[in-house]
């Protein structure tokens, strides 16, 4: 069926079967395709995490949507030592959590040695540096101090695993903590979640000191926000038309440039918004062992005609992880499609071509196994990805689940040679980090290990020049391409969109996540 059909048929769904109860006057619905395994922020690496802990907590400091200007949050200035080892942090003394309890500089260094404490098990304790020690000087002075300097420190704790969080909330709670509850400091509360069907977010009525690059510092002018789990294209698409949801950023790359016209709603993108998809490769796996056998992978896959008819023309063909609009971009070593030379690198890695059009060595048939969250965007894409390894003789296996198991098998299973992900990041330190051996199993997915990558890595991260940053994160992108770790496939846009019952919604896309605060957002009246 073409894809316009596909479109008219999801809006002719009854826009009450879709709906369910009105929305309350100050409601706002947001309509997204994932949810979460939960919403412990120093547990959880997923944008479904992510998106509603930019709502419900705060971090220390916030940034704009070009991702990399910085302004003042819980801590209302800091200074840096010349040497780059110590940062004090200057808490501001009037923000309070969600039950009203004061916020001072024991709950910022408690949920930060809660992040690097081994115990934690974070695959996002590298965020925070190599860190001496984090300790409340004072009610309202944290001192931050590094055994190695940590160029980009501000702005990972501009992410959602900087936020601060009580620690008696965790305590309390124990197990269950981001599973029934946690209470923050943003702008919106903790009411209930019903997994992978919807989370609820009431207004912080005492919240007042929100990023200033918002209109509004607080509170927010919405009572609810809901974030809807609605799973099928043809249904999330039915609920924006049909009123049933307010805003969303999931729509299918199809029915964009259709959407984009509609009269009754409004898109927009960030500034900045890096949101990479790929296909990591493993390589202590018996079938991407060989480098030959990654790169002939990597030489297979026609990266142009899959943006062109899995992303519709709404991404941009990536030939390497980093995007080029981002800071530390090499763009020096980059993926190429050439199937004949796929061919003969398998041929030199001894995989023989059979009669059958797939090849074998030592009796074996060439099946690499790549798992995937089982949606029906990744179907897709991957059943082309699998055809165009058919071609030079390679027989691609999927492995498709549920979304929010396929992130938790990634993460900590060894019984698959690849996975598809998307990776979103600010700059190209954050998202190289990946490949530090110190990061296995999560993000180190791919579970690669060099001392010299550790090394550039840490130079990179370490550095107090900017060129020599660069010149470091341009080795590791070398690395990367020549060892064929990864499949770069297309470089995602985030576009908002919005129906004629909200307004002052404003684009944001920090971890791809498009509301951030969510403060300006109004019903209109």
């Amino acid at each position: 069926m073409r894809k316009t059909s596909l479109l008219l048929l999801a809006l002719s769904v009854s826009a009450a079967a879709l709906m369910g109860p009105a929305q309350a006057q100050d409601t706002v619905t947001v309509l997204v395709r994932n949810d979460s395994v939960g919403f412990d922020p120093h547990k959880v690496t997923g944008r479904g995490a992510a998106e509603i802990l930019f709502m419900m907590a705060d971090t220390l400091v916030a940034v704009e949507d070009d991702q990399k200007t910085l302004h003042p949050l819980l801590a209302k200035s800091w200074d840096v030592s010349e040497d780059g080892l110590e940062y004090t942090f200057h808490i501001r003394d009037d923000a309070s959590f969600c039950d009203g309890k004061k916020l001072t500089a024991a709950d910022v260094a408690y949920s930060l040695n809660r992040l690097v404490d081994p115990a934690t098990r974070s695959p996002a304790a590298w965020r925070l540096g190599s860190v001496k020690e984090i300790v409340a000087a004072d009610d309202y002075t944290v001192r931050y101090t590094l055994n190695k300097p940590h160029n980009e420190l501000l702005l990972h704790l501009a992410q959602s695993f900087g936020s601060i969080i009580d620690k008696d909330d965790v305590e309390r709670l124990g197990a269950d903590f981001g599973v029934k509850g946690l209470n923050g400091t943003g702008p919106f509360c903790w009411s209930q979640w019903m997994p992978r069907d919807n989370f609820t977010l009431t207004r912080h009525d005492a919240y007042t000191w929100g990023p200033s690059f918002y209109d509004n510092q607080g509170p927010a002018l919405v009572d609810t926000i809901v974030w809807k789990v609605v799973p099928e294209e043809g249904a999330i698409l039915a609920s924006m038309q049909t009123g049933a949801g307010d805003i969303s950023y999931v729509m299918p790359e199809w029915a964009i440039a259709q959407l984009s016209a509609a009269p009754n709603l409004t898109v927009a993108e960030p500034r900045v918004s890096n949101y990479s998809a790929y296909l990591g490769l493993r390589p202590f796996r018996e079938m991407t062992s060989d480098t030959r056998v990654r790169q002939a992978m990597n030489l297979a896959v026609d990266r142009e005609a899959l943006a062109a008819s899995m992303w519709f023309g709404q991404a941009n063909p990536a030939t390497t992880l980093v995007s080029p609009r981002t800071i530390d971009y090499s763009g020096e070593y980059q993926a190429s499609y050439d199937p004949d030379k796929a061919r003969a690198l398998l041929d030199e890695a001894g995989w023989e071509l059979s009669s059958d059009g797939f090849r074998y060595k030592d009796g074996k048939r060439l099946t690499p196994s790549i798992l995937a969250a089982g949606t029906s965007g990744w179907r897709s894409r991957l059943e082309a990805i699998q055809g165009y390894m058919k071609e030079v003789g390679i027989d691609l296996q999927l492995q498709l689940v549920e979304p929010a198991a396929a992130m938790a098998q990634i993460n900590t299973s060894n019984e698959f040679d690849g996975y598809a992900l998307f990776s979103p990041y600010a700059t190209a330190g954050e998202v190289l980090m990946m490949f530090h051996s110190a990061n296995i199993p999560a993000p180190n997915r791919f579970h690669w290990k060099s001392d010299e990558t550790d090394a550039q890595l840490e130079a990179g991260q370490t550095a107090l020049v900017d060129a020599d940053k660069s010149t470091a994160y341009a080795a590791v992108q070398k690395t990367v391409a020549e060892e064929a770790l990864l499949i770069p496939l297309v470089h995602e846009k985030l576009f908002l969109f919005t129906t004629d019952r909200v307004k002052n919604v404003r684009v944001h896309g920090i971890y791809n996540s498009a509301l951030y605060k969510g403060l300006d957002i109004e019903v209109a009246k």
